[in-house]
C-alpha cells in the first residue's frame, strides 16, 4: 500500500536510544561519586552542571550559557534516633531543624496516622504513621483523561505510583501540627508501605519547613518500635540527634539556544538536580532534552521558524517551586515576552511496585500523563504524535483534572500554553531511583513525540497557538 503524500521536509537524523541511555548512565555514574549526590548547591550539583555544559558543547551547540543564582543549602551530616539504650535505624527529614550535639530528648508518644489537635505534646517526641499513597488505580484514567494511548489495554489493571505512591498522602501537615502542639521532635514511619524503605528525600511535595527535628523510619523498624512502646510498663524516652548546617551556595540553569527566523520562541525544559542517583528523576529528562537540542542544532536554520530554548533547571528540590524555572523567568524577561509554547520532559521510568518489602519490576512502563494546551490543533498534534511513536500507557489529561506538575508549571501559571510529560513512580523520591529503573526503550519514543509536536507548532502563528478552542 502506498504512503499518503506529504509535504513535510526531510529531517536530519536524531540521536538514538544508545546515545540517550549513555547520557543517563554518565550522569548517574558521576552523581554517585558525591556523598550528597546532585542535591542543590552541593559539589554534585556543580559537577552535574559542568557535565551538561561539556556534553552540549561536544554536540557542537554554540550558544550555551550557565545562569547561576545563590541558594541556601541545608547539609545533613549526622542523624540518629536512640530509644532507651538502643539506636534505631532512621533517615533525616529534608527541611527539618538541626539539633545541638546533645540532641533533643523527650517521652515517645505514638499518635497513629492523625494528630488530635487537643493533645498536649509539650516536650514529647511524636511517633506518627505515614499513609501510603496516592497510588491511582488505572481504571481512574477514564475519569481524568481526555485521550489514552493504551492499545493493549494494560492500564486498567495498572496503577500510577506503584503500590505505595511517590509520597505519603497524610504528610507533611502533621509535622507542623506536632510542632504547634509543643513537640520537640517528629518521627514518621512508612507504616504498611509494601516497599520497606526510609530514604525519602523529596522536593516540596514532601519537604518540611524548618520547625523541629524530624526523622523517617522504615515500616519494619517502626513496627518493632511500636511493639516495644506498647509492651513496656513505663514510658519510653527517645533522643534525636540531627547535625548539620545551613550554608549559602550556588546553583544554576543551563540554557542552550538554537536561533530561529522569527522572534516568537518555544522552550523545552527539565531539571538536573536530584536527591539521590536521580536516574529517572531526572537524568532521563536531561537526556531527552539534550537529544532534542542536538536534533535542532543539526536542522537547517531557515526551517527553524521560532527561537528554541532548551533549559536544564536547578533547584527543583527547594521552595518557590519550581525554583529553577522561576529563576529562568526572572533572569530572562526578554525571552519570556516572546514565549508562545513550552514543553516539560521528566521521569521516563519503568513500573516497579513494592512487594514483601522489595521493589519488583513489572516489565511495564510507568504510566505517564501528558498535559496539553486547550487548543484543538495542538491537541490533535499530540494525539497523532502518541500514536505515531506508540507511546503506550500515556494519557492526555482533561483540563483541570490533575494539576500540572514539574518544571513547566512555572510557565503554565503565567498563562503560557504548555505541554508536560511525566510519570510519578513509587520510587521517585527514594534511594531506589537507580539506573535499572530507567525505561531505556522509551527514551527515543518520548523524544520523538515531543519533536513531532514541536514540528507541528513550528509553523503556527502565535494567535493559533494561544487560542483556547477546546
Amino acid at each position: 500500500m502506498s504512503k499518503q503524500p506529504s509535504f513535510k521536509r526531510a529531517r536530519p537524523s536524531a540521536v538514538g536510544q544508545s546515545t540517550l541511555f549513555g547520557w543517563v548512565k554518565e550522569l548517574v555514574e558521576l552523581t554517585e561519586t558525591f556523598p550528597e549526590f546532585r542535591r542543590l548547591g552541593t559539589a554534585g550539583d556543580a559537577a552535574g552542571r559542568q557535565w551538561i555544559l561539556k556534553t552540549l558543547a561536544g554536540l557542537g551547540i554554540e550558544d550555551v550559557t550557565e545562569q547561576t543564582y545563590p541558594v541556601t543549602v541545608r547539609h545533613y551530616r549526622e542523624w540518629q534516633l536512640t530509644v532507651g539504650d538502643a539506636e534505631v535505624e532512621c533517615f533525616f527529614m529534608n527541611g527539618a531543624e538541626f539539633t545541638g550535639v546533645e540532641g533533643v530528648e523527650g517521652e515517645l508518644v505514638y499518635v497513629g496516622s492523625k494528630i488530635d489537635p487537643s493533645l498536649d505534646l509539650t516536650g514529647k517526641i511524636v511517633l506518627f504513621d505515614l499513609k501510603s499513597g496516592p497510588a491511582m488505580k488505572g481504571a481512574a484514567f477514564e475519569s481524568v483523561a481526555e485521550y489514552v494511548h493504551d492499545p493493549d489495554g494494560v492500564l486498567v489493571n495498572s496503577t500510577v505510583g506503584g503500590t505505595g505512591g511517590p509520597a505519603p498522602s497524610n504528610f507533611p501537615a502533621p509535622y507542623y501540627e506536632a510542632a504547634r502542639l509543643g513537640a520537640v521532635g517528629f518521627v514518621a514511619v512508612f507504616a504498611g508501605r509494601p516497599a520497606d524503605v526510609d530514604s525519602f528525600f523529596a522536593d516540596p511535595t514532601g519537604m518540611v519547613q524548618t520547625k523541629i527535628p524530624g526523622l523517617f523510619l522504615k515500616g519494619s523498624v517502626g513496627a518493632a518500635l511500636l511493639e516495644k512502646l506498647k509492651s513496656g510498663a513505663n514510658a519510653l524516652r527517645g533522643r534525636i540527634r540531627l547535625l548539620g548546617e545551613a550554608l549559602e551556595s550556588t546553583s544554576g540553569n543551563i540554557v542552550a539556544r538554537i536561533p530561529g527566523q522569527k522572534p516568537d520562541a518555544m522552550l523545552v525544559n527539565t531539571h538536573h538536580d536530584a536527591g539521590w542517583s536521580g536516574a529517572v528523576q531526572d537524568a532521563s529528562g536531561v537526556a531527552v532534552v539534550m537529544g532534542l537540542a542536538a536534533f535542532y542544532s543539526r536542522f537547517p536554520s531557515n526551517y527553524i521558524q521560532k527561537d528554541l530554548y532548551f533549559v536544564f533547571n536547578g533547584c527543583h528540590y527547594t521552595w518557590n517551586y519550581p525554583f529553577g524555572a522561576n529563576k529562568f523567568a526572572e533572569m530572562n524577561p526578554e525571552v519570556m515576552e516572546r514565549l508562545v509554547l513550552c514543553f516539560g520532559v521528566e521521569h521516563i521510568g519503568k513500573r516497579f511496585i513494592g512487594v514483601d518489602g522489595e521493589m519488583v519490576d513489572t516489565g511495564e512502563v510507568e504510566p505517564r500523563f501528558l498535559w496539553a494546551p486547550r487548543n484543538r490543533m495542538l491537541f490533535d498534534a499530540a494525539v497523532g504524535a502518541l500514536q505515531k511513536n506508540d507511546l503506550r500507557s500515556t494519557a492526555i489529561t482533561k483540563a483541570g483534572a490533575i494539576p500540572l506538575y514539574g518544571e513547566t508549571q512555572s510557565y503554565f501559571l503565567q498563562g503560557i500554553p504548555c505541554f508536560s510529560i511525566m510519570s510519578m513512580p513509587e520510587y521517585l523520591f527514594f534511594a531506589e531511583d537507580t539506573l535499572d529503573k530507567v525505561a531505556e526503550d522509551q527514551l527515543e519514543p518520548v523524544m520523538s513525540t515531543v519533536l513531532d509536536i514541536m514540528d507541528a507548532a513550528m509553523y503556527m502563528p502565535k494567535t493559533w497557538i494561544t487560542q483556547i478552542d477546546k
